[in-house]
């Protein structure tokens, strides 16, 4: 079941799927497609035309910019940014604190370390290969 709190505001022409949750004073921008089990904390803004596959978490006070898109299990902690026109791959974690610059691609099985501007100056701190 698809739970969005009140204080969340969605634009025009956002699709979720079953079991998507927007928590309060979120921010959706409009023509967002979110697939299931894709959870967006309080406080996070998601800019227009972004879609994110299933299982992607975008914890709280997350900006992510115009025209991204997340593959599946995607998680961004909290205070990361997301530039816009960001590609990503699935299985991926943006550690909090992280900056994604401006049309970047961020392959499958990343793990972008906390703190960190990518790609300028940084390399992946990890990949992994889900079973």
């Amino acid at each position: 079941m698809t739970n969005i709190d009140s204080s969340a505001i969605i634009g025009n022409g956002v699709k979720t799927q079953e079991s998507t949750v927007i928590e309060g004073d979120a921010k959706i921008g409009d023509n967002c497609v979110l697939g299931n089990k894709v959870v967006i904390q309080k406080h996070a803004v998601i800019g227009s035309g972004v879609t994110m596959e299933d299982g992607c978490v975008i914890e709280r006070k997350v900006n992510v910019g115009n025209n991204c898109v997340f593959g599946k299990k995607v998680i961004v902690e909290g205070h990361a940014v997301i530039g816009s026109g960001v590609k990503m791959g699935d299985d991926i974690v943006i550690e909090k604190d992280t900056t994604v610059l401006d049309n970047a691609t961020v392959a499958t099985g990343t793990v972008l370390p906390a703190g960190k501007t990518f790609p300028d100056g940084i390399t992946t701190k990890a990949k992994y290969h889900p079973s």
